[in-house]
């Protein structure tokens, strides 16, 4: 691969997993207990390179692609007696920390490639690849969001990544998972496991004093979840060369634990297998004027199938690192949430969506619509800029004239637009008659939590609701929970006092409401119908309409 790359060719390919009893020190392939014919490689040389920059691919109808349910190998119960033998182990000081691992089988129908393209919709990450073997019937796809390491000229990067948690719907769901994740115990001794092995490994084939641990503990979230990140960077003391780094360096000890040698063979004994392409290495190479570039990946959410005509056969690789400070439960919940790329729905095209008033060149409650789009770009990955977003506030409010509503968008490449509609004058305050939907809400929709262009969910209650001869309807969870309106927060006063619904479940926290909440002019109370049915005075409200009377209709 060096002798190729220097020739001006583009090496490319996968590492498997086993291959590290070729490069862990003190292990052999010849003793090892893999199976003559067990693959180790799959690297195909390119003389071209084109790059291509597009947009996210859009996501070809979903209905062309689908997935049955898959089947982990191991059954909560089974993970749990092998999570115990993997507790007496630590417990007896042969590892401080063992990364267990279990495969999932699943079956693909219809295009490989749109099945790839729906993931990339899914989840967005650094090092996604499509990679179909020589024989065309096996193909590698990739989502994965860890560097194994990259190197270009003397400088060389990894960023060992160990922690993990499902991302909330809510913007109070996700931050507290979010601040979980970076306070638990367990996770930063993980992490912090993992990113001294590194530094160790680093230090092998690294200029003197040059190994710095440039972030610890750095959250980063993905569409799914919050991964805990660090990043360690040294000097090559020689030029790179794949011989050298490999035998420092692979495989990552962030998908096996510490120390690296007796972590492995232990887990060849509890995992009972290869794990073959997952949790080894995908990696690109290239030179020019003598300076190499290579970077390698994690083989992490990454598929391995094999397929006839577009029946596809798959295998899908989950684990996490076990500690003392572990308990298989929530082990065991964290493999399957990374599952979630593969089995969430595919998003449509949207964008972020703040509706405005604007009276006398003045944005109302400004603050807090900037606070909410901000937060919601980070919850689904869109690029924001603060300073994008005070120059659209200022350009708005030096250009438009009178009392308006202002429809502001911003699209996944950060962009913002807006157009203005007029808002008609008030002598006397609105009225409007409300209902109850129909049918409860999926409370495990995550559009329901934010504000967006895709409003299916909501344009189809209304519809409902007009059909009905209302102008609203109340939405409720399945537990009949009262949570808001289509278009508005509800507010209703009970033995003189002022309260709004819990959003927990379901429902778009306004930012008219965040206010009279901050103001203490209201309390949230998980509500039911009849706290509606019974309460003393009802009103809706949001930021461009104020407060509106309400009519409640009982049909």
């Amino acid at each position: 691969m060096d002798l190729e790359r220097k020739k001006g060719n583009y090496p490319c390919g996968i590492l498997n997993y086993e291959l590290g009893y070729h490069f862990i020190e003190g292990l052999d392939l010849e003793s090892s207990p893999l199976k003559e014919g067990t693959s180790l490689l799959h690297i195909t040389i390119f003389q071209n390179k084109k790059r291509f920059k597009y947009k996210n691919p859009h996501p070809k109808v979903e209905t062309s692609v689908s997935i049955s349910n898959p089947k982990p190998k191991w059954t909560k119960d089974e993970y749990t007696k092998q999570w115990n033998k993997t507790l007496e182990y630590l417990k007896l000081g042969e590892s401080y920390e063992l990364n267990l691992c279990f495969p999932v089988e699943l079956q693909i129908n219809g295009d490989l490639f749109s099945f790839y393209q729906n993931l990339k919709a899914k989840q967005k990450t650094k090092f996604s690849v499509f990679y179909p073997y020589e024989r065309k019937n096996k193909t590698i796809v990739s989502l994965s969001p860890e560097l194994f390491f990259e190197v270009q000229g003397e400088i060389i990067t990894t960023e060992p990544m160990k922690g993990t948690i499902v991302r909330g719907n809510t913007r109070e769901d996700d931050q507290k998972n979010f601040l979980h994740l970076q306070t638990s115990e367990k996770e930063r001794a993980e992490n912090v496991m993992i990113t001294d092995l590194y530094r160790n490994d680093l230090g092998r084939i690294a200029k003197q004093g040059t190994v710095e641990v440039e972030e610890l503990f750095s959250i980063r979230g993905l569409s799914t979840v919050w991964q805990m990140v660090s990043k360690v960077t040294a000097k090559l003391d020689k030029p790179f060369s794949w011989n050298t780094v490999l035998s420092s360096l692979f495989p990552s000890g962030s998908v096996i634990g510490a120390p690296k040698r007796n972590s492995y063979e232990l887990l060849r004994s509890l995992e009972v297998g290869n794990r073959g392409v997952y949790t080894g290495v995908f990696f690109t190479s290239e030179e020019t004027n003598h300076v190499p570039w290579i970077r390698a990946s994690v083989t992490i959410r990454t598929l391995e199938t094999d397929s006839i005509g577009e029946t596809h056969n798959a295998v899908y690789g989950i684990g996490s690192g076990v500690t003392v400070l572990s308990t298989p439960k929530e082990e065991y919940e964290e493999c399957l949430s990374k599952l979630k790329v593969l089995t969430s729905p595919i998003p449509p095209n949207f964008q972020i969506l703040e509706t405005l008033k604007l009276s006398n060149g003045k944005i109302f409650l400004k603050e807090h619509h900037g606070n909410r789009i901000e937060s919601t770009a980070k919850r689904f990955g869109f690029s924001f800029s603060k300073t994008k977003l005070e120059d659209t506030f200022h350009k708005i409010e030096t250009e438009v004239t009178g009392k308006v509503r202002i429809r502001l968008l911003l699209d996944e490449e950060g962009n913002f637009h807006w157009e203005s509609t007029s808002l008609p004058k008030r002598s006397i305050r609105a009225s409007i008659s409300l209902g109850f939907a129909k049918e409860p809400i999926n409370s495990d929709d995550v559009f329901l939590y934010h504000k967006t262009t895709n409003r299916s969910v909501y344009n189809q209650l209304t519809e409902d609701c007009k059909g009905l001869g209302i102008d609203d309807c109340i939405l409720f969870d399945k537990d009949g929970r009262v949570l808001e309106t289509t278009i508005r927060n509800l507010f209703y006063k009970e033995k003189g006092k002022w309260y709004t619904p819990s959003l927990d479940t379901g429902g778009l926290p306004g930012v008219f409401r965040e206010r009279l909440l901050q103001k203490n002019w209201v309390k949230v109370k998980p509500t039911s119908k009849d706290d509606l049915l019974n309460a003393e005075a009802i009103l809706v409200g949001n930021s461009v309409r104020g407060f509106e009377r309400v009519t409640l209709i009982i049909r």
